[in-house]
């Protein structure tokens, strides 16, 4: 594993880029890349600990681009910068995995900082993989409960129409969850089916009969 370095161009203090590199190095391998591509191709390599991310004045560009690494791969991400937008820093900093020192960060902190950047990272993600699986437990039980209000209207109580969800999903090896979507598609294309074919009859009620061929 190995700790990246980027400096804008715009951040022009290659001596404190010197002191941050000799303490990134005493405690994992330092590599420092000199453009946004190449950084991106090094971090989707998946073998980064922590990415330091130095520039003067952080632009929406930028911004994107962290978001962007955020969204493809695990990697704990500190911004410094001099000057900034607070309402875009607010949006960079919503997700919790990125650690933002504003103004000049010192050389002596820089790995107390590593190391909270990664504290915070996994805290952030272990957060958002909770929100995640809320969020399907909830779309979950709102396919079931419509799946099973779809039965009942077969004559079946609230509790059958359950079991049956369940033992069909067993049945077919696949969730609760997607056996009740197949049950709700299945609904809608019943229900689609016999618009057309009430279409069809209107259309055959009102047509003018024919008496002859010319």
């Amino acid at each position: 594993m190995v700790n990246y370095i980027y400096c804008e161009p715009s951040f022009n203090n290659n001596a404190l880029l010197t002191d941050y590199k000799i303490q990134l190095n005493q405690f994992q391998a330092c590599v420092e890349v000199t453009s946004l591509s190449q950084l991106e191709q090094n971090v989707l390599k998946g073998n980064g600990s922590c990415l330091v991310f130095l520039t003067n004045e952080l632009q929406p560009l930028q911004q994107a681009f962290i978001e962007r690494l955020l969204s493809n791969t695990a990697l704990p991400i500190i911004v410094n910068a001099q000057h900034w937008d607070e309402n875009h820093l607010a949006s960079l900093l919503l997700c919790g995995r990125v650690t933002f020192v504003p103004e000049q960060l010192s050389a002596k902190r820089l790995s107390s900082l590593v190391n909270l950047a990664k504290i915070r990272f996994d805290n952030a993600s272990i957060m958002l993989e909770k929100v995640k699986q809320l969020d399907e437990k909830c779309v979950a039980m709102k396919l079931v409960s419509k799946a099973k209000s779809l039965l009942q209207l077969q004559g079946i109580s609230e509790k059958v129409a359950h079991e049956l969800i369940q033992k069909q999903a067993m049945s077919k090896g696949v969730t609760v969850a997607e056996m009740a979507k197949s049950i709700i598609a299945a609904a809608k294309q019943i229900e689609a089916n016999q618009r057309g074919t009430n279409r069809m009859q209107q259309f055959g009620a009102s047509a003018p009969v024919v008496t002859s061929i010319a």
